[in-house]
């Protein structure tokens, strides 16, 4: 293609003007799905362009030839002329430079709004969910004398090794966790002594976090008695949260991760100077290529981040508003404290059990390594997409079934 986005821009929109369209209408009979009219006003404004079938469906729609669309495109780049500076090749094909840091920028500003705002609704969902249930049932918790430790059986791994079982043997070793701090294993008195602050849930985490790795395999061996000793450490960072402050740990740094490449277009002023020389054409077009390069790279892992960051919202929320009103019928019920593990009833003991499942299914969304998933390549990549997508799909049946 050798126009510019920004010219191209100006044909489709004078031509869509002219035949009465509005941009959903030509976005759709163009091929474009949902945001059919978000995607046009895109490509008119010069902020994206086409792929070659897209850029064949608009022609069509406007009762234009491919070659007849292009050939417009391509004189309205001429006719702008140096407004763009020099034109150069670039992944998008031929454009000029002006265009490509018009392009990338847009880019970069948009990954990281959009991460901003789906951020803030996580820790908003983040904050409630640990306020409104998990604290406050590790605060109930605390008046049950008694409880059981839990059966060590259950962390014998027989879950396979795809997506689907590593989700199932996380939520599994999880809920063991949190029923072992509980009965007061190992961690237990540091949560009990910050019953109520919002530090214990960090610490909580901590605790009943088992050695995995990112995609969610088990510590080989990890079963039994080993099984309370075995590495009680918070997953290695790129957590979604940071212990007692929310997931504004974690959002800040997947701003900086989506931001990267506005590192590489801070050229001081050299996008200004593009018609004055040439050596400095040619530095500015390396590393537009290097953001370039950057962004398509990340572009997977950042597709999924935006899937994955809503849904661990929704979760969130629901655990915060069913769940906590579930528990509180719950400690309504039990009347005064300290209540004994025996004296609870199978009913009172039951719900106790679920609670705790709930509980894990809540860390374990929060414990979703994102940073991996931006950072990571190939293969690896996507079995963290498929991990990540399970433990999701997972822990909100189980709360959608409990409460």
């Amino acid at each position: 293609m050798r126009f510019s986005a920004e010219a191209l821009g100006h044909v489709v929109r004078e031509h869509r003007a002219a035949s009465g369209l509005t941009q959903d209408e030509l976005g759709t009979a163009a091929g474009y799905g949902s945001g059919a009219g978000v995607s046009l006003s895109r490509i008119e404004s010069g902020l994206t362009r086409p792929g070659r079938e897209r850029f064949e469906g608009i022609a069509r729609a406007l009762d234009l030839t491919p070659t007849a669309l292009e050939a417009e495109a391509v004189d309205r780049t001429e006719r702008l002329g140096d407004e763009a500076g020099p034109v150069a090749e670039s992944p998008l094909g031929r454009e000029r430079l002006k265009d490509r840091v018009k392009r990338i920028q847009e880019e970069i500003d948009r990954r990281t709004t959009l991460i901003s705002e789906l951020g803030d609704a996580f820790n908003g969902a983040h904050d409630r969910a640990r306020d409104e249930f998990f604290m406050r049932f590790v605060e109930i918790a605390d008046g049950v004398q008694g409880a059981p430790q839990p059966d060590t059986t259950q962390l014998q791994d027989e879950h396979g090794a795809d997506a689907a079982g590593k989700a199932k043997s996380r939520l599994k070793f999880t809920s063991y966790g949190v029923a072992h701090v509980l009965a007061g294993g190992a961690g237990g008195a540091a949560v009990g002594a910050a019953v109520g602050a919002a530090a214990a849930y960090g610490t909580f985490r901590a605790a009943i976090s088992f050695g995995t790795a990112s995609t969610g395999a088990a510590i080989s061996g990890l079963s039994g008695a080993a099984a309370t000793n075995a590495a009680l450490a918070l997953l290695g960072g790129g957590t979604l949260a940071a212990g007692g402050a929310g997931g504004a740990g974690g959002t800040m740094l997947l701003r900086g991760v989506v931001a990267a490449p506005a590192l590489l277009l801070a050229v001081g002023g050299l996008a200004w100077m593009v018609n004055r020389n040439r050596k400095q054409q040619q530095e500015l077009a390396a590393r537009l290529d290097e953001a370039d390069a950057e962004i398509a790279a990340t572009r997977r892992g950042f597709d999924a981040l935006v899937e994955v960051l809503p849904r661990a919202t929704k979760t969130l929320d629901y655990i915060a508003v069913h769940a906590g009103h579930a528990l509180d019928r719950w400690e309504a019920q039990l009347g005064p404290r300290p209540w004994e593990w025996e004296s609870l009833g199978e009913a009172n003991t039951g719900r106790y059990r679920e609670f705790i499942e709930i509980a894990a299914s809540q860390l374990a969304v929060v414990t979703i390594n994102v940073q991996d998933l931006m950072e990571s390549r190939g293969d690896e990549r996507e079995q963290l997409i498929d991990f990540a997508d399970e433990v999701l799909g997972q822990a909100q049946n189980v709360v959608e079934t409990l409460v």
